[in-house]
């Protein structure tokens, strides 16, 4: 079982829409729709279905709903670092190359 079908299921069903799930999940809209076809195979149930020109949730897929979403906050729960990032403790180093050409139109004077 793919677990990215939760996340892909949490969103459609909280946007009903492919589209707009696919937006909330930086994916092209043929990607989430793909994704929503394998969710169906999985559940065996049409998820959202086409009612004129907005999706609608299946019976199922409201039954779904809170319990996806609630999977979703505990997995993402789980995958958060406990801590938060102290920037003022944060040492970083960086290393810069560039041609010598370069370097010289930056370093001279205005």
């Amino acid at each position: 079982m793919d677990l990215n079908l939760l996340v892909a299921l949490d969103a459609l069903l909280e946007e009903n829409s492919v589209t707009a799930a696919a937006d909330r999940l930086n994916l092209s809209p043929p990607a989430m729709s793909r994704t929503l076809a394998r969710i169906r195979r999985a559940t065996g149930d049409d998820i959202l279905v086409r009612v004129g020109r907005t999706m609608v949730p299946t019976p199922r897929a409201l039954e779904l709903r809170e319990e996806t979403r609630e999977l979703v906050r505990r997995a993402t729960a789980v995958l958060t670092p406990v801590h938060d990032l102290d920037l003022a403790r944060l040492n970083r180093h960086f290393t810069v190359r560039g041609h010598d050409a370069l370097l010289g139109v930056l370093a001279a004077p205005p």
